[in-house]
């Protein structure tokens, strides 16, 4: 997949023309990488087919792009959506399962 600017690899985060300030950019991989799996464990939890396949996809895919993500192009207001989808679909399972269904944990970090 090509993005908006040219370079070629897959676009996940949308470019932001403003500057950049430097931030804790492997802190930020870091919460990207346990929303994803998060929710990638509860979908194994849960049984295939339990949450919506599309966004199971979705979240295959942007696992899969990490791995071309530059730290300098990743900026917190992305990671916000990321965390703000993966809480929002949390919401609606326990909502589904009751709230005795526990969510994975990853390094003391709790969705």
């Amino acid at each position: 997949m090509d993005s908006a600017d040219g370079e070629s690899g897959p676009m996940i985060f949308r470019k932001n023309r403003r500057k950049r300030v430097p931030v804790l950019t492997k802190h930020l991989r870091l919460r990207v990488e346990s929303c994803v799996n998060t929710i990638l464990e509860l979908n194994v939890r849960l049984g295939e087919g339990k949450i919506k396949p599309e966004i199971i996809q979705q979240f295959e895919r942007l696992k899969d792009s990490l791995q071309y993500v530059r730290d300098d192009s990743v900026d917190e207001e992305d990671i916000d959506r990321i965390e703000e989808a993966t809480n929002q679909l949390l919401a609606e399972i326990r909502t589904t399962y009751g709230e005795t269904l526990t969510v994975p944990s990853r390094g003391g970090q709790t969705h």
